[in-house]
């Protein structure tokens, strides 16, 4: 991981903000062959560099977007009424189906510049969220469009969108991005003393656009590969064994944009069974479990973690979180803290057990 290099150059950029407020364009952007809405630049998130296109980029590296390819803090400009920003990785003509892009994390708007993107992560390993997920598109490589999308309704639906063509190899990661076209439209020059020719004044152009309805998406819960949850060091309390730790991130992804149901999460323990002595176990009320909903990556609202459970007299299968009807389309990442209290009884060691989440419609 590569944070150091990300956070070192977005201070840079916010350090250059004001002259991004008092820069004016003489030009509009131009609308890309791929359906981007305009040009996206691609900068070195670590020596402010433009990347060139074709030029090969890790996976982890970081990278940032502008508008401009000379200036890296140029940020991006989302249209009038847009609600909110998202950076994605998609197929190719799923750039504006946020139910379809393959990995994706939560941006947002510059609070000193209206509407406007400064700095996006374009990292692909930062892209969180989404079904295969990041690392399945590493895996699998190929062609695939990665840029920023404007939103609005809780970024079910997108109103624009700025992205470049990119292609991966398989396995590395390793990517490259097509070059940007031509980015400006001439703006011929006036003579002010001259009026030039009378024109009508108004004119009307017929609008018939077509609706596609919208479709539901699924429900489903993502538990990292090979997840453990962290315990630290065992201390005596009133000569008991016991010991904290975090349980790790999950998240609940809730795409069913029509019939908004809700959802609930239960969490099921086995008991603990010593590592050196399997007749040796401590049952799975003595874990504590207290499940908390993580700000950082959740975009679903009406989203309620359960009541904790105590070491030592929690019951099992528990409620772990729960999302109201009608609210909850979007991401949820969910956390919990742990307690083990071990009885005086019992000998000293590692105790193994699993702890199963699982995730039904309301």
């Amino acid at each position: 991981m590569k944070l150091s290099r990300k956070t070192s150059f977005a201070a840079a950029g916010l350090m250059s903000l004001a002259l991004v407020a008092t820069a004016a364009t003489a030009a509009q952007a131009a609308p890309q062959s791929n359906g981007s809405d305009g040009p996206m630049y691609i900068y070195d998130g670590t020596t402010a560099e433009i990347i060139p296109a074709d030029a090969p980029f890790a996976w982890d590296e970081a990278a940032v977007s502008s508008n401009s390819p000379t200036d890296p803090s140029d940020p991006l400009f989302c249209p009038v009424g847009s609600e909110g920003a998202v950076q994605f990785l998609s197929a190719p003509g799923e750039e504006r189906n946020p139910l379809n892009w393959m990995a994706y994390s939560p941006g947002g708007f510059d609070p000193s510049l209206d509407l406007s993107v400064l700095l996006a992560p374009m990292m692909p390993e930062g892209l969180y969220n989404g079904l295969p997920g990041q690392a399945a598109v590493k895996a699998a490589g190929g062609t695939y469009s990665l840029g920023v999308a404007c939103t609005i309704y809780n970024d079910v639906k997108v109103v624009g969108a700025f992205y470049r063509t990119i292609t991966v190899e398989a396995g590395t990661g390793i990517w490259r991005a097509a070059a940007v076209q031509d980015t400006t439209t001439p703006v011929d020059p006036t003579d002010p003393t001259d009026p030039g020719t009378p024109a009508d004044s108004t004119g009307t152009i017929a609008l018939a656009p077509t609706v596609v309805g919208a479709t539901n998406g699924v429900l489903a819960l993502t538990v990292p590969a090979g997840a453990a949850a962290t315990f630290g060091t065992p201390t005596l309390v009133n000569n008991k064994s016991t010991t904290t730790g975090t349980l790790g991130a999950v998240t609940v992804n809730d795409g069913r944009v029509l019939t908004l149901n809700g959802w609930d999460l239960t969490a099921n323990v086995a008991d603990f069974v010593n590592a050196a002595d399997t007749t040796s176990i401590i049952g799975k009320a003595q874990l504590g479990l207290a499940p908390q909903v993580t700000t950082a990556g959740t975009t679903a609202t009406g989203v309620t973690a359960a009541a904790a459970q105590v070491a030592g007299s929690a019951s099992y299968p528990a409620a772990f979180a729960s999302a109201a009807a009608g609210s909850t389309v979007g991401a949820s990442v969910l956390d919990a803290g742990l307690t083990f209290v071990a009885p005086q009884s019992k000998a000293a060691g590692t105790y193994n057990s699993t702890l199963t989440l699982t995730v039904v419609s309301k």
